[in-house]
C-alpha cells in the first residue's frame, strides 16, 4: 500500500522535525518547523506533537510509518527494541487496531515488519500482563490499549491490573535497586507491575484520536508513564496540542480518499427521508453498473432512534417494517447492527454475493466500522436528540478503492435527514463534519441545482502560463538522470571519522551533549545493551544495507561501499562498540554517501548545462480547476484563479502589492502549489517549488520565492537561489527569479516594475 502525497508530506514534516529535535530539543524544533509557539505546559522537555488528519485519511497507516521514523531517529538509542504504547479511544477501535497490526498480511503490520526485521510483537493489555523480559529485549513490543485501561485516579489503581503487583513480571526488576520514576508500595518497595515495566522502558506513546484525552487526569496519567516521546493523531486537535501537520479535507479529496462534497437533503417526515434515500440508492446502483473496472454496491445506513416506551419513537423495527411493507425492499437486503443485534458479523459486505443494501443502526456504527460501499446516511431521529446524525457521519465518507469514479455522483456521499428545514439539519451535520476533521464548506444543499463545492476554484483568466522546466531529452529532469550509469559508489573514498555516543557495554557516555546533539536528561539513564543473536560484522553490514535507502543506487554497489566503510571503522572501533552505535554510524554513513552523490550530481549538472543536454521545455498549462484547503478572504484582480489558498501575513502583504495597480506590467500570477505545480530540479534529490509564478504583459515569466527573515541565509535557501538562478540564465532574459524577504521587499518590487 503506497503512501498518498499528503501522507508522504506528513512523514517528511515529521522527519524534518526529528532532525531538529536531535539538534535543539522539542521546543525550538517545533517553532522552527511551524513558526508557531510550542505548548510545553503538560510534558515539559518530552517531545509532544500532533498530526491532524480527517476521518478516512489513513491515520493508522501514517502512524505505523511515524513509529519507524521516531524509533529510527530520536529514540535510536533503543536499537529498535522496547515498548510502544498505542492508545485508542474505545474497545471497538482497540480490537480493530490489534487486528490490523497483528496480521502479518496487513499493510500496516508489513510496514513495521519490513523495518524492524520481523521482530515485532503486538499485544493487548491482558497479553502484556504476561510479558516476558526476552520479548522486550529482542523485539519492538506494541501494547494497544484504550485510554481508560490506564487513565485512573491513583487512589483507585489497586482495582486496575496494569498497576497491580504481578509476579510474572518479576524478571524485569531483578537488577533494579532503586529508580525514582517507578511506583512503590507503602513499604517503599518497587511494585512489579506492568505500569512500572513501561515506566522503566521510557516508551514511545502513540495516541489515536488524542483529543479524547482532554482532562488534567488524562495528561497526568500519560506523563506518569515516563514516556520518551508522545505523538497524537486526530481529526480534531485540542487547544493544548502542538499541531505539527494539518491535513485538510481537500487533500483527501485530491487523493481520491473520500466522498466529498456531501449532498444534504432535508424533509419534514421520517418516511419521506427513508423513501428519498431508497430512491437515491437505487439510482446510484444503476450508475455503478456502468463502472466496468470495479464492483460497487451502494449501501444505505439508516439511523433509528433509541428504544423508548413511547410509540412516537422511530425504532429499528419500525424502519424495517417500513422498508419491507412500504418501500418493497426484500428482507434479505436489510441488516440490523445495534448493541444487542449484529446481523453483519462475519459477512463480507464487499462480496458480489452479499445481498445487503440497507443497514439499520442507532449508534453501533459510531466508530471502528468502515465500509466504503456506504454511500448514504438516512437519519430518522429527531435532529435535536442525543442520538443524532453527527455520530455516524464518518462512516459514509470513504471512497471505494481510493479511486475517482467516472460518474461524478459516485464521488459524493449523501445524507437524508428528517428535519423542519435545511438549516436545522445542517447545524447538526456540520457538528459531525467538524468532529471528523471536515468543515461546513464540504456540505452542499441538494435543493440547490447550482450547488458548487466551495473548495473547488476555477481559472479567472484565460492567459496561458507555460513555465519552462529543466529537461533532458525533452522530458522533465529528475535526480536519477544526473547520476546516469556512470556513478559508482564503491569507487568512492570510504574513510571518514565519527564520534560514538555509547561504550561497548551500552552505558551512555557523560560527554554526549558535546556532540552538538540534544539529549534530555532521562535518556542518560537508559541501559542499552545490544543482544542480537546474529551479532557479527556480516549482520551489521546487512543491517546498514537495509537501513540506508538509496533507491537510485544498485544494491551490489552500495553493499561494497558499506563493507569498505565498516572495515575502515573496525581499525578504530571494536565490533561491539560499532554495533551498539549502529544508528549513529548509520546516520553518518548516510550523510557521507549523500555528500558523495551530490558532489557527482552537481558536477554532472553543470556539465550537462554546458553541453546543452539540459535544456528548457515548456510543459502543460496550469489546470482549469483546482482544490484549495483554506481560502484567503481577500480578492485579487490578477490571480490566475478566482480564489487562492490561505497565506501568512507576510506572503499576503507581498502578493497584494504584486497584484496592485502599482505594477501594471504584471498580467496573471498564480500561487504555485507544493508537489503539484511547476518545480526546478537541481542536483539534490528534492525539487524546488517557488511560492508564486507571474507573467508580464510582454511574456517574461517570474518565479518568486518568499522567505522569512530568519531563513533567508540558511543552506536550503542558498541552494534554491542557486539553482533558480541557473534556470534564469537558461531563459535568456525571458525568465527571472526573485528571493523576497521582509528586508528586501521594496527592492524586489522595484526590480519587477522595470521588467517588460
Amino acid at each position: 500500500m503506497e503512501l498518498k502525497k499528503y501522507q508522504q508530506s506528513t512523514l517528511e514534516a515529521v522527519k524534518d522535525y526529528l532532525v531538529e529535535v536531535k539538534k535543539f530539543g522539542p521546543k525550538i524544533a517545533f517553532i522552527s518547523s511551524t513558526e508557531k509557539p510550542y505548548k510545553e505546559d503538560f510534558f515539559g522537555e518530552i517531545p509532544f506533537i500532533c498530526v491532524k488528519i480527517p476521518t478516512g485519511g489513513g491515520k493508522t497507516f501514517v502512524a505505523t510509518h511515524t513509529v519507524r521514523e521516531i524509533m529510527d531517529s530520536v529514540l535510536s538509542t533503543k536499537l529498535g527494541k522496547g515498548l510502544v504504547l498505542w492508545f485508542v479511544p474505545s474497545e471497538a477501535i482497540c480490537s480493530q487496531t490489534i487486528l490490523k497490526l497483528a496480521d502479518k498480511n496487513d499493510p500496516h503490520r508489513q510496514v513495521l515488519d519490513e523495518y524492524f526485521e520481523n521482530k515485532v510483537r503486538v499485544l493487548s493489555v491482558p497479553e502484556a500482563l504476561r510479558l516476558r523480559k526476552p520479548d522486550v529485549d529482542d523485539n519492538l513490543c506494541i501494547i494497544i490499549s484504550t485510554l481508560d485501561a490506564f487513565r485512573k485516579e491513583k487512589a483507585l489503581r489497586d482495582k486496575y491490573k496494569v498497576y497491580k503487583e504481578n509476579g510474572e513480571l518479576l524478571p524485569f526488576f531483578s537488577e533494579i535497586k532503586d529508580e525514582p520514576a517507578l511506583e512503590k508500595d507503602e513499604e517503599d518497595t518497587i511494585i512489579n507491575s506492568l505500569a512500572n515495566v513501561i515506566r522503566k522502558d521510557k516508551p514511545l506513546i502513540v495516541i489515536d484520536e488524542g483529543h479524547r484525552a482532554k482532562t488534567l487526569l488524562s495528561i497526568d496519567f500519560l506523563k506518569d508513564l515516563n514516556p520518551s516521546f508522545i505523538i497524537e493523531f486526530t481529526a480534531t486537535p485540542r487547544d493544548e496540542s502542538n499541531v505539527l501537520v494539518n491535513i485538510h479535507s481537500t487533500q483527501l479529496k485530491e487523493e481520491k480518499m473520500v466522498k466529498i462534497p456531501i449532498i444534504l437533503e432535508s424533509v419534514s417526515q421520517w418516511q419521506q427521508a427513508v423513501t428519498r434515500g431508497v430512491n437515491k440508492r437505487k439510482e446510484l446502483w444503476e450508475i455503478t453498473k456502468k463502472e466496468k473496472s470495479e464492483y460497487i454496491r451502494p449501501i444505505a445506513l439508516i439511523q433509528a432512534e433509541q428504544e423508548k416506551e413511547t410509540d412516537k419513537k422511530v425504532t429499528v423495527q419500525k424502519i424495517k417494517d417500513f422498508l419491507i411493507k412500504e418501500a418493497k425492499i426484500p428482507e434479505e437486503e436489510i441488516a440490523i447492527k445495534t448493541a444487542s443485534t449484529n446481523q453483519i458479523a462475519g459477512i463480507n459486505l464487499f462480496s458480489k454475493k452479499c445481498p445487503i443494501n440497507y443497514i439499520i443502526t442507532v449508534n453501533a456504527l459510531a466508530e471502528g466500522w468502515d465500509c466504503s460501499f456506504a454511500y448514504l446516511l438516512i437519519s430518522v431521529a429527531n435532529i435535536g436528540s442525543k442520538i443524532s446524525v453527527e455520530q455516524i457521519i464518518g462512516r459514509i465518507l470513504r471512497l471505494p478503492n481510493a479511486k475517482e469514479k467516472n460518474n461524478p455522483e459516485l464521488n459524493n456521499s449523501y445524507i437524508f435527514a428528517s428535519a423542519k428545514n435545511f438549516n436545522e439539519a445542517a447545524t447538526q451535520i456540520v457538528s459531525g463534519l467538524e468532529s471528523n476533521g471536515f468543515s461546513k464548506a464540504d456540505l452542499i444543499n441538494a435543493s440547490n441545482p447550482k450547488a458548487k463545492y466551495e473548495f473547488e476554484v476555477e481559472r479567472a483568466l484565460d492567459n496561458k502560463l507555460l513555465v519552462p522546466y529543466f529537461s533532458i531529452n525533452e522530458e522533465k529532469l529528475e535526480f536519477g538522470d544526473l547520476l546516469g550509469e556512470n556513478f559508482e559508489l564503491s569507487k568512492q573514498n570510504p574513510e571518514f571519522d565519527f564520534k560514538t555516543h555509547f561504550d561497548s557495554d551500552g552505558i551512555v557516555k557523560v560527554d554526549v551533549s558535546k556532540d552538538d546533539e540534544w539529549f534530555w536528561s532521562r535518556q542518560t539513564t537508559l541501559n542499552i545493551v545490544y543482544k542480537d543473536k546474529n551479532f557479527s560484522k556480516e549482520e551489521l553490514i546487512q543491517w546498514l544495507d537495509k537501513k540506508l535507502r538509496f533507491i537510485e543506487l544498485e544494491k551490489k554497489d552500495k553493499l561494497t561501499f558499506i563493507e569498505k566503510a565498516v572495515d575502515y571503522q573496525l581499525k578504530k572501533h571494536n565490533l561491539s562498540e560499532l554495533s551498539v552505535n549502529r544508528f549513529v554510524f548509520r546516520d553518518e554513513l548516510e550523510r557521507q554517501i549523500t555528500v558523495r552523490l551530490q558532489q557527482f550530481t552537481e558536477k554532472r549538472f553543470f556539465e550537462l548545462l554546458k553541453t546543452k543536454k539540459i535544456t528548457l521545455t515548456e510543459f502543460e498549462d496550469y489546470p482549469k480547476k483546482i482544490l484549495i484547503s483554506e481560502k484567503e478572504n481577500q480578492t485579487f484582480k490578477k490571480s490566475l484563479y478566482t480564489e487562492i489558498g490561505k497565506l501568512n501575513k507576510e506572503e499576503l502583504n507581498f502578493i497584494s502589492r504584486l497584484d496592485s495597480e502599482t505594477l501594471p506590467n504584471i498580467k496573471p500570477w498564480v500561487r504555485n502549489r507544493e508537489k503539484q505545480d511547476f518545480y526546478i530540479q537541481g542536483w539534490k534529490k528534492g525539487k524546488f517549488y517557488p511560492d508564486f509564478i507571474a507573467l508580464t504583459k510582454k511574456g517574461t515569466i517570474l518565479a518568486l520565492e518568499w522567505k522569512g527573515a530568519d531563513r533567508k541565509t540558511n543552506e536550503d535557501t542558498k541552494y534554491k537561489e542557486q539553482i533558480a538562478k541557473e534556470w534564469e540564465k537558461q531563459g535568456k532574459g525571458k525568465l527571472v527569479f526573485f528571493l523576497a524577504t521582509t528586508t528586501n521587499i521594496e527592492e524586489v518590487l522595484n526590480e519587477i516594475k522595470k521588467i517588460g
